[in-house]
C-alpha cells in the first residue's frame, strides 16, 4: 500500500450521540423539533437531502405550483402567517414560510441540509438507532423520527424506446429550469395534481402541447384570489382574528366527513360542480364527454383549478385520451399507434407515495426494512408507531391523513403526540418502547370498518390511496376533533416499555 493511498482513506469516527434524530426538514420535521424544544429536549438533529428548508416545497418548484388547500389552513397553528399573498399560496411563499418558521423558533442550528440518509437500523444491543449518511457521517440516536412525508421521490416511468429519444425528458418533480420550452413541441404525460398546475403555466409559451390523459380526473373550481391588504393588516394587528379564521375553517369542514362516508351523497354533491367546471371552458361536446371521469370524486385526490380546462381548449393543445405506448427518437406514440413529433417530454406521473425511499432504508429490530415487513401493505398505530420498530415514530405514515384538514394540521398534531411521548421516555427513564402488536391491529381493524364506507376502493377507481391489497392506506376516517384529542393524549399502556 502506497503512502498516497493511506492519505485518502477516510477516517473512522465515532457516531455522534443525539437524543432524537429527525429525517426531513419539512412541516413535519420542523414541527417535531419545535415541540420537542418547547418541552426542553434540545439534543436533536434534523437531516435533509435538499439544499434548503421546506421538505417537498423545497424539492418541487415546477411552474404553476401552489397548494390546493387554503393558505390559512395550510400553515402551522403555532406559527401563523399574516402575509400570504393569495388564498392559495404559491410554492415559493410556502417554502419561505417554512424557512422563516425554522428561524423564528431558532432551530436552524439543528438542521443539516444536503445530507442524505442511506441507512438507519435498530441496534438491539445498544438499544439505539444507528444512522449513516452518504457523506459518511454517523449518528447514534435514542429516538428516530421519520418525517419525510409521502410526496418527495418523483416516480419516473420507463417506456419502450425512452432511451432513444433525442429530445429532452424530465419529471415535473425534477423540473429542468435550464431548458427553455419557448416555441417547442411538448408532450405532457399524466393529468394529476402536478399536470393540472404546470400545463396551464407552460401552454402560452410552447408551439404545440400534446396532453396524454388515459384516465381524466375530477377538477373543481378554485376560489383563488389575491389576499386583500386590509385582511393582512387586521391579522397583524389582531392575531386572534387570524387564529379564529383558521379554527373556524377547520371546524367548518368537519361535517364533510359524513359526506365522504356516503358515496351516493358525495357523487350528488360534487359531480355537478365538476361538470360545471368542464362546461364553462370546454365548448366541444365530444371533448366534454371524454373529460368526464368514470369514478366518484374522492376516490382519487380531489383537485382544484380554474386554468386547467381553459388551457386544454387552446388551439395549440391536443388532448389524447389514451395511454402512451412507446417513445421514438423524435416523438411519442399513443396506444392507437399514432405518433406525435415532439421536442420535449414532461412526465407528470406523480410520486412514490406507496413505496417512498425511506421504507427501504429503515431497518427494525429483526433487521428487515419497512418495505420487507409491510410487503406493499403498510400498517401503523395512529399513523406513527410501528410494531417491530422500537423507539421510532413516523410522521404522515399509514392512515394518518384526515379528510377535513391539511398535512400541516396533521403534522402539527402528530408533533404534539411525539414530543409528549419522547418527554415521557426521557422523564421516566425508558430505554425501549414499542407499540403492542394487538394495539396496532385493533386500531387498523377499527378504521378498516369505516374505510369500507368510503369511495376509495379498487372497484371504484385506481388510486395512490390504495395499497397492493386494495386497502386505503392513506386516510384516517374520523373527525378532526377526535383525532386531535387522541394525538394530544399519550397512553403508555399502548406500548411495551423497558
Amino acid at each position: 500500500m502506497t503512502a498516497s493511498s493511506k492519505a485518502v482513506r477516510p477516517k473512522k469516527t465515532s457516531p455522534q450521540p443525539v437524543d432524537v434524530l429527525i429525517i426531513g426538514a419539512g412541516p413535519s420535521g420542523l414541527s417535531a423539533c419545535i415541540k420537542l424544544k418547547e418541552l426542553g429536549i434540545t439534543n436533536t438533529v434534523i437531516l435533509d437531502l435538499a439544499s434548503r428548508i421546506g421538505g417537498t416545497w423545497a424539492l418541487n418548484d415546477y411552474p404553476g405550483l401552489r397548494c390546493d388547500v387554503p393558505s390559512e389552513m395550510y400553515s402551522l397553528g403555532f406559527a401563523p402567517n399574516p402575509n400570504w399573498s393569495r388564498t392559495y399560496a404559491p410554492q415559493a411563499e410556502i417554502q419561505k414560510y417554512l424557512e422563516d418558521v425554522a428561524h423564528q423558533f431558532e432551530i436552524v442550528d439543528h438542521i443539516r441540509l444536503n445530507t442524505e440518509v442511506n441507512d438507519a437500523h435498530w441496534d438491539s444491543k445498544a438499544e439505539r438507532w444507528q444512522i449513516t449518511t452518504t457523506a459518511g457521517d454517523a449518528y447514534s440516536a435514542k429516538i428516530l423520527v421519520s418525517a419525510t412525508g409521502f410526496i418527495g421521490e418523483a416516480k419516473m416511468p420507463s417506456f419502450p424506446g425512452q432511451d432513444s429519444f433525442k429530445g429532452t425528458i424530465f419529471h415535473s418533480g425534477m423540473w429542468n429550469h435550464e431548458h427553455d420550452l419557448t416555441g417547442e413541441r411538448v408532450a405532457v404525460i399524466g393529468s394529476g395534481a402536478s399536470a393540472i398546475q404546470f400545463l396551464p403555466a407552460i401552454q402560452p409559451k410552447v408551439k404545440t402541447l400534446i396532453s396524454f390523459q388515459r384516465t381524466p380526473s375530477w377538477v373543481l373550481p378554485k376560489p383563488d384570489f389575491a389576499m386583500p391588504k386590509v385582511v393582512s393588516q387586521i391579522f397583524k394587528k389582531i392575531p386572534v382574528v387570524q387564529k379564529l379564521v383558521r379554527e373556524t375553517a377547520l371546524l367548518g369542514l368537519e361535517p364533510s366527513l359524513p359526506i365522504f362516508m356516503r358515496e351516493r351523497v358525495l357523487r350528488a354533491a360534487t359531480h355537478p360542480i365538476g361538470l360545471y367546471n368542464i362546461r364553462r371552458s370546454i365548448t366541444d361536446p365530444g371533448m366534454r364527454e371524454k373529460l368526464i371521469p368514470d369514478h366518484t370524486l374522492g376516490c382519487k385526490r380531489p383537485m382544484f383549478s380554474n386554468e386547467w380546462y381553459a388551457a386544454l381548449a387552446k388551439p395549440n393543445v391536443h388532448v389524447v385520451f389514451q395511454g402512451l405506448s412507446h417513445i421514438t427518437e423524435s416523438g411519442v406514440v399513443a396506444d392507437n399507434g399514432r405518433e406525435y413529433p415532439v421536442d420535449t417530454i414532461i412526465f407528470g406521473t406523480g410520486y412514490a407515495v406507496a413505496e417512498p425511499a425511506i421504507y427501504r432504508i429503515i431497518k427494525g429490530a429483526d433487521g428487515h426494512t419497512l418495505s420487507e415487513v409491510w410487503q406493499g401493505q403498510p400498517r401503523a398505530y395512529q399513523g406513527m408507531a410501528i410494531h417491530g420498530f422500537p423507539n421510532m415514530f413516523m410522521m404522515l405514515g399509514p392512515n394518518s391523513n384526515n379528510v377535513q384538514g391539511s398535512v400541516m394540521w396533521t403534522a402539527e398534531q402528530q408533533a404534539v403526540y411525539i414530543s409528549k411521548a419522547i418527554k415521557a421516555i426521557h422523564d421516566v427513564g425508558i430505554k425501549r418502547i414499542e407499540v403492542k402488536k394487538n394495539v396496532q391491529d385493533d386500531f387498523n381493524t377499527r378504521i378498516d370498518k369505516l374505510l369500507e364506507r368510503m369511495p376509495i376502493r379498487p372497484e371504484v377507481c385506481k388510486s395512490y390511496y390504495l395499497d397492493d391489497a386494495g386497502r386505503n392506506h392513506f386516510v384516517w376516517p374520523e373527525y378532526g376533533l377526535v383525532i386531535k384529542h387522541k394525538l394530544h393524549h399519550v397512553q403508555l399502556a399502548d406500548y411495551d416499555v423497558k
